[in-house]
């Protein structure tokens, strides 16, 4: 198992230095001696979107959603797949999903008026975003991208409300004084997590070391994981 993992880490380091033809080359020697970790799944998903192999990538996530069903995570980066692929519908779909999985978790709602925003349903981005704001009333990025949606629908009165609300929350990103002209949607962002406490062994009151497994239990619901991929999506694709 060991040289298998090595595998894995071998391969997450070729993608992360952009080498994702060799990074999928060694996450598919991987699966083919283990095909039941969705992590694996997942990562070369990802790196099959990044190259833009829309069909790939929509395959492994799929898998990694039937090995992991419970992740919303999951549902909601396939739904970026889908939407790269024109599968609108397929996509919200996704999205949609990932919501009622996870009703309370601004992200979600913020995530997916992203999408809608990018779609022209001004409407119901407007409407997740006043939902991902009642639940995290101190999101600056949701303040500044309900701010452009209700600039885009007319309303710029209550769009300053939320330009001046994210900056006050956020003055170093948000407080440049820019004109309407010159403000951008920012890709939602997880708020990071808090660190789980250690594990303590009874018998010898030791913390347990971490051990690759359970890192790599934890990647899929990593915020540093997530902030890279929709970083990507909105650096690379919609060109922010």
């Amino acid at each position: 198992m060991q040289n298998i993992n090595i595998l894995l880490e071998t391969a997450s380091s070729y993608c992360q230095k952009g080498d994702f033809k060799q990074g999928i080359h060694l996450y598919s020697q991987y699966i083919t001696q283990n095909n039941q970790n969705p992590v694996a799944f997942y990562q070369r998903g990802k790196a099959y979107f990044k190259i833009k192999d829309y069909q790939a990538a929509q395959s492994d996530m799929s898998k990694a959603i039937k090995l992991k069903p419970e992740s919303a995570e999951l549902y909601a980066e396939r739904g970026l797949v889908y939407y790269m692929a024109k599968q609108q519908d397929a996509a919200m779909q996704d999205f949609n999903t990932a919501v009622e999985m996870e009703p309370e978790n601004p992200f979600r709602y913020a995530s997916r008026a992203f999408i809608k925003d990018h779609l022209n349903d001004l409407e119901g981005a407007k409407k997740d975003y006043q939902k991902a704001l009642e639940l995290d009333p101190e999101d600056a990025i949701s303040h500044n991208n309900l701010g452009l949606v209700l600039g885009k629908m007319g309303n710029h009165k209550k769009a300053e409300q939320h330009y001046k609300d994210a900056e006050k929350i956020d003055p170093k990103n948000f407080g440049m004084s820019k004109s309407t002209e010159e403000k951008a949607d920012v890709t939602p962002q997880p708020k990071p997590e808090p660190a789980p406490l250690p594990n303590i062994k009874n018998d010898k009151n030791k913390q347990e070391k971490p051990t690759f497994g359970n890192t790599l239990k934890s990647l899929i619901t990593s915020a540093d994981e997530r902030k890279e991929f929709w970083g990507f999506v909105k650096g690379k694709i919609f060109g922010g």
